[in-house]
């Protein structure tokens, strides 16, 4: 028996026992880890479309530069049922045989979940001048009345939850093979981009 001024030692927890606790700290950490994930991420990529697209005031400087503007008529699908979309900002590029030919920069909007919304965009020509070999071929396109121009659109954007929003995405979206006739008037193919979040 114990005297009055003694204390009783409680039994030292085992390595075994610390380990296990420690272990199943790390599964409840991973789980909550793993369903946040799996809610929070977008389920669905965006679906992002060029309806449209036109270059009115066509022509080449007399230094070998582009002249006019490309018209581009864009369509953004969230196709996510719970999440809204938080566009930062959207770049736009206008390509041609490997060559920068027009670029914009469009405002930052939101669009809600299921939403389809058009972006009309207003790129500008490039003022340096091109490589001669793509002025060539540009003239020869012009002349056969279609250009096929490539259209990539760079956003950064946050998804939102609620009043929950996600990190920063960036959204890149390759459209290849836009092809910008010049008969009036002038018909078109919607084009469907490649989506990379």
């Amino acid at each position: 028996m114990a005297g009055p001024g003694s204390t009783t030692r409680r039994p030292r927890p085992t390595t075994t026992k610390c380990i296990a606790a420690a272990l199943l700290a790390m599964v409840v950490v991973v789980a909550i880890i793993v369903i946040l994930w799996l809610t929070v991420r977008p389920s669905k990529p965006l679906r992002i479309s060029v309806d449209h697209a036109a270059v009115p005031g066509f022509n080449f400087t007399s230094g070998g530069a582009l002249n006019g503007t490309f018209d581009i008529t864009l369509r953004a699908y969230n196709r996510n049922k719970r999440a809204a979309v938080s566009y930062q900002s959207l770049e736009v590029g206008v390509w041609y045989d490997g060559a920068y030919l027009a670029g914009a920069v469009v405002p930052g909007f939101d669009q809600p979940p299921r939403n389809e919304m058009r972006i009309d965009v207003a790129a500008p020509a490039a003022k340096a001048a091109l490589p001669r070999g793509v002025e060539a071929t540009m003239k020869k396109d012009r002349w056969d009345g279609n250009l096929p121009v490539e259209v990539h659109v760079r956003a950064k954007v946050r998804f939102r939850y609620g009043m929950v929003k996600t990190r920063k995405y960036t959204v890149r979206a390759s459209c290849p093979s836009v092809v910008v006739v010049f008969a009036s008037p002038s018909s078109f193919d919607r084009v469907y981009c490649h989506v990379h979040i």
